[in-house]
């Protein structure tokens, strides 16, 4: 999602600064999947110029690999964790990756219909990632169990 040089539009500020914000929020309040989360966004985020001009014919497999990576991590936490917003990011992600196969049709007259579908999936991503830190801090379910919880004995015990 990183513009070049002298190509900030304002809809590439908005996006900028709300996944950096939405990356500390994540550190912040977010338990243990939320911060995982936030390592594979910033691979994501800066790991997308350094794949991005590996291509096999239309195909540019280092971003699709670093998109697919996503979606696998957010299925595997999905799996581990109790988190909806995990599994609705995973889901997110698919139409991401999906959009790949579109570029190996090599039209270019899907170029603007697969960028668009990916800025869009990527502030999706990111209003999910509120959603999860809500989730962690406030679900039931989110909250780690103790192991060392007290096991309550009844007070009185009779045998007869």
């Amino acid at each position: 999602m990183i513009a070049a040089a002298g190509m900030w539009s304002p809809l590439s500020l908005l996006l900028e600064g709300l996944t950096y914000g939405v990356m500390a929020l994540l550190l912040w309040k977010g338990r243990t999947p939320e911060r995982i989360v936030v390592l594979a966004l910033f691979a994501l985020q800066w790991g997308t110029p350094l794949v991005d001009h590996l291509f096999i014919g239309h195909f540019r497999w280092g971003v699709a690999g670093l998109s697919f990576a996503m979606f696998c991590l957010l299925v595997g936490l999905a799996l581990r964790y109790d988190r909806w917003w995990l599994l609705l990011a995973a889901g997110a992600q698919l139409i991401a990756v999906s959009t790949h196969l579109a570029g190996i049709a090599g039209s270019d007259a899907l170029l603007w219909s697969i960028v668009s579908t990916r800025m869009v999936v990527w502030f999706e991503l990111l209003l999910l990632a509120l959603f999860g830190v809500w989730e962690a801090r406030a679900a039931p379910y989110a909250h780690p169990k103790s192991r060392l919880a007290p096991v309550r004995a009844p007070h009185k015990v009779t045998v007869q």
